[in-house]
């Protein structure tokens, strides 16, 4: 498969939520969200959100998620409620392996948002973007061994727990911690 000539969508939907690539406009309120939401989000916040200071380090970050996104490495969509459209989170397709074809699932949703089924949602219309829009025979989610919401996430959405990575992450404390493979095949979404 050659990723380049996949039309990979920038916006779709799902019963309750729309979700969308970024553009440089959403800087503001994506920094705003950062703020509101870091210790909520600090442990699983990537390296490159890190160092963000304000609304310019944003449109650098979305600079270089594009490019990837280009690439065919990332794709990034925000989440937003339909009928607030209220911001909800973020969710993701990253690490593919174009070979197989296979891609790694990634969501998160601000603190105000959860409980609400959301994740749930939105993890299982990125399986069905990365099945059809995607064209990969394999979906995956890498979760540690104690993120109980995501690893029911994963449950809900028909994954199934395939391995354990020993010493797979290591935390922003510097602790390295074990984390749970779960994949899914296309077979097995069709069924």
């Amino acid at each position: 498969m050659d990723p380049k000539l996949l039309n990979i969508p920038t916006h779709f939907s799902s019963e309750r939520l729309l979700y969308r690539s970024y553009t440089l406009d959403d800087g503001e309120f994506y920094y705003r969200m950062l703020k509101d939401n870091w210790d909520h989000l600090y442990e699983f916040m990537p390296s490159d959100l890190m160092p963000v200071k304000s609304k310019e380090d944003v449109a650098l970050v979305f600079e270089k998620h594009q490019a990837r996104w280009n690439k065919r490495k990332l794709f990034l969509y925000g989440i937003w409620e339909k009928s607030s459209q209220k911001y909800v989170g973020e969710t993701y397709l990253a690490n593919p392996d174009w070979a197989v074809p296979r891609i790694e699932i990634g969501y998160f949703i601000v603190k105000e948002s959860t409980g609400r089924g959301f994740a749930t949602e939105a993890a299982r219309a990125t399986t069905q973007l990365a099945f059809d829009e995607f064209h990969v025979t394999r979906v995956e989610m890498e979760i540690k061994v104690d993120n109980l919401a995501s690893i029911r996430v994963a449950e809900k959405c028909g994954l199934t727990l395939e391995g354990l990575l020993r010493k797979r992450e290591r935390e922003k404390s510097g602790e390295l911690v074990d984390t749970f493979l779960f994949g899914m095949l296309l077979s097995d979404w069709k069924t």
